[in-house]
C-alpha cells in the first residue's frame, strides 16, 4: 500500500467516528510516534514533564477517559489542539469572513542565543501591533473591522549556519541582528516568529503590512502578508494556515528533508532532530509562565 493510500484509508476510517469519538483515539502514525518518542527521550525519565508525557494516551479507568498532557510538543495534544483552534476560527473569529477579506501574516522576530529573552521580545511586538491597529482605528474607522488570531512558532539554527543562508533569509537575519559571537558555531541561535490569520476588512494587504513596518518591524523580509489563496474555500484555507502554524517541528530542515507532511508513515528520509538540549529546552519554554497552548496565543479583536 503506497503512503498516499495509506493516509487516505486513515482519514477514511476517522470520519466513521464522531467528534468526540476521534478525540479518544489513542494511536499516533508512524511519524508522529516518532517524534513522541524523541521528545520523551531528550527529556530524559528524571524530568518533571516526562511522567506527564509518557501518561499521555492512556486511559483513566475511573473516569472512562483518556489522558493528555497538553506539552504542545507532544504530537496527540498539538493535533487535538488544531482542532480546538480551527473551531474558534470557523465558528467565532472569523464566522461570516470571506476568503477575499483574509490573509496570512509571518513576522519575524530578531534571532536570539538566549531562549529566555524571547518573552520579551514577543511582548514587545504584541504591545507594538496592538497600539498600531488602536492608532489606526482612532484615525480610520475602516480599522474598526480588522483583527487578527496568531501563534507563535520557533525554528532554530547554528550560530555557524548564516553564510549557508538563502540570499532572503541571510538579508533579513543580517538586518534583525543575527548575534556576532557566540561560544561555538555550534551554538543554537533561536529564530521567533508569528504567525496569524488576520481579517483586514476594507484595509488592503499592502496598506496592513506597510502599518507594520513602519511601527518597529522594517528590517527586509521581516513581514509578509499573503491573501488567502481564491481557488480554495475559506474552511480549507484555515485549517491549511492552523495545521501549519501548529506543527511543533523539532527538526531540522523538514522540509527541504521530505519530512513536511503531518502524518509521516515510513518510507521516509532519515529525520533530522534538534539535539536533546535543544528539545528539552523549548518544551520547557513552552510549558514555562502560563505554560502550554495559550502561552502561545496571540489575538486582536475587532472593535
Amino acid at each position: 500500500m503506497s503512503y498516499l493510500s495509506m493516509r487516505e484509508f486513515r482519514a477514511a476510517l476517522v470520519k466513521l467516528f464522531e467528534p468526540w469519538e476521534r478525540r479518544q483515539i489513542r494511536w499516533l502514525s508512524t511519524g508522529m510516534q516518532e517524534q513522541r518518542t524523541r521528545v520523551l527521550l531528550a527529556l530524559g525519565m528524571m524530568h518533571p514533564l516526562y511522567d506527564r508525557l509518557e501518561a499521555c494516551g492512556t486511559m483513566d479507568e475511573s473516569r472512562n477517559n483518556m489522558r493528555t498532557c497538553g506539552v504542545p510538543l507532544c504530537p496527540r495534544c498539538f493535533m487535538r489542539r488544531r482542532g480546538k483552534e480551527t473551531g474558534r476560527a470557523l465558528k467565532q473569529a472569523f464566522a461570516g469572513v470571506p476568503n477575499e477579506q483574509l490573509a496570512l501574516l509571518t513576522l519575524l522576530l530578531p534571532p536570539t542565543l538566549q531562549l529566555s529573552s524571547v518573552d520579551a521580545s514577543i511582548e514587545l511586538t504584541k504591545r507594538r501591533i496592538r497600539n498600531m491597529i488602536a492608532h489606526r482605528r482612532r484615525q480610520d474607522p475602516r480599522w474598526n473591522s480588522v483583527q487578527l488570531t496568531g501563534w507563535w512558532e520557533m525554528d532554530r539554527d547554528g550560530f555557524g549556519d548564516l553564510p549557508g543562508f538563502g540570499r532572503n533569509k541571510r538579508i533579513a537575519m543580517d538586518a534583525l541582528r543575527w548575534p556576532l559571537f557566540a561560544p561555538r558555531d555550534d551554538s543554537t541561535v533561536w529564530r521567533p516568529h508569528l504567525h496569524a490569520i488576520v481579517a483586514l476588512g476594507e484595509v488592503g494587504c499592502e496598506e496592513f503590512a506597510e502599518a507594520l513596518r513602519a511601527k518597529g518591524h522594517g528590517a527586509p523580509y521581516q513581514v509578509d502578508l499573503q491573501a488567502f489563496d481564491a481557488t480554495r474555500s475559506v474552511v480549507k484555507n484555515i485549517k491549511s494556515v492552523i495545521r501549519y502554524a501548529l506543527k511543533f517541528r523539532i527538526e531540522t530542515d523538514f522540509k527541504a528533508n521530505g519530512n513536511a507532511s503531518d502524518d509521516v508513515d515510513g518510507g521516509v528520509l532519515t529525520r533530522s532532530w534538534w539535539s536533546n538540549d535543544d528539545i528539552r529546552s523549548y518544551a520547557e519554554w513552552l510549558m514555562s509562565k502560563r505554560g502550554g497552548f495559550e502561552r502561545i496565543r496571540f489575538v486582536v479583536r475587532s472593535c
